[in-house]
């Protein structure tokens, strides 16, 4: 699932003559190298058994497998390293670049390679310029195999993409008049109870609801976090006392960008099935934990028995939030709700840095 950009012109590799940064694998994971080393295998085995080596054929398949072997690692590992400069190419340009960098190495392991094994008593049919060539006609091949398996999951990439656009736009639309008609309520409620607060409570509304549609589909920590506040502060006027906020937040904020309107739903969910729901005072706790690949967000509230409804009520289901989550950062993102020692929490784990949990 794509998880960087953040509209349709970023979006779209064609606009920008650049690559979407998912498109791109990360080529320091173990994934991709185990990947690496499993395909080289199957090259050396192929090589292995063509006909006309039937006497030789297991020597040829360990010298193949060590040669393959050493020029995918050193590959993968020069497009680890200068992964950064590759995905700001045009598309062409990094194809160019990559089958390149491929046969750069070949060309420089396979040198290598003939006169090692000459010096431990190989001996050749063929000169090192000959060998150096098959191996590159070999590595042209398989080159450019890989870009047509790589046209193929860019497409695929886009694809995904523009649906998971089109599914984030749809959530998005049925929130915002959830919200709205959620914030009249409480405005309403202050007309006829204090009508003396009923003037600035509209004035919060009007900051709050015009933070959620002026916002862009994803937003700033920070941004989210005033969004929140400025809901609480318009739920003060009506529930008084009874709301109490217990903020735990490091400073500065980290500098992630997320769905908007992410956190204030769950902070509303917490007050529509926990402070409404009892007559004592209440406390909701927001904290922010950062780590090294990831920051948790939880929002935890009083557990009243009975009253705690994911598809129900005023508070939008939290199935909601973990589907557009996943549309924006895949797997590397969670959503886990539940009771936990008398209170219900809701944990957000969000990859910081594209880093994940």
């Amino acid at each position: 699932m794509p998880t960087q950009p953040t509209n349709a012109s970023a979006n779209d590799p064609a606009r920008d003559g650049t690559l979407l940064p998912a498109a791109l694998p990360a080529f320091c994971t173990a994934r991709v190298i185990l990947i690496t080393l499993a395909l080289g295998v199957a090259l050396s085995l192929l090589l292995s058994l063509v006909p006309g080596v039937a006497e030789e054929r297991w020597s040829r398949f360990g010298t193949t497998l060590w040669l393959v072997t050493w020029i995918a690692l050193v590959t993968v590992a020069l497009l680890c390293a200068t992964r950064r400069w590759l995905q700001h190419l045009p598309l062409t340009g990094l194809l160019a670049a990559v089958v390149l960098l491929l046969l750069g190495v070949t060309a420089v392991s396979s040198a290598v390679a003939f006169s090692a094994l000459q010096s431990v008593g190989w001996e050749s049919s063929e000169t090192v310029t000959r060998f150096v060539l098959h191996n590159l006609a070999i590595a042209l091949v398989v080159g450019l195999l890989g870009i047509w398996v790589f046209s193929l999951h860019l497409a695929n990439a886009r694809q995904i993409n523009a649906a998971a656009e089109a599914e984030l736009s749809a959530l998005h639309a049925r929130i915002r008049p959830h919200f709205l008609f959620n914030s009249l309520n409480t405005v309403a409620e202050l007309i006829h109870e204090r009508p003396e607060a009923a003037e600035q409570a509209v004035l919060d509304l009007s900051r709050v609801f015009r933070a959620a549609l002026a916002a862009d589909e994803r937003v700033s920590l920070a941004e989210e976090i005033e969004l929140a506040r400025r809901y609480l502060d318009l739920e003060h006027w009506r529930l008084g006392e009874r709301l109490h906020v217990d903020w735990q937040l490091p400073e500065p904020l980290p500098e992630i960008r997320l769905p908007v309107l992410t956190i204030q739903p769950l902070v509303e969910n917490a007050v529509r099935h926990s402070i409404e729901c009892q007559q004592s005072a209440g406390a909701i706790r927001i904290e922010c934990q950062v780590g090294q690949r990831s920051i948790s967000l939880v929002i935890e509230n009083d557990l009243v028995p009975g009253k705690r409804d994911k598809g129900d009520g005023n508070g939008m289901a939290l199935a909601n939030i973990a589907d557009r989550l996943a549309l924006v950062f895949g797997e590397a993102a969670s959503l886990r709700a539940g009771p936990v020692d008398g209170r219900f929490r809701v944990k957000l784990v969000i990859p910081h840095d594209g880093g994940t949990t």
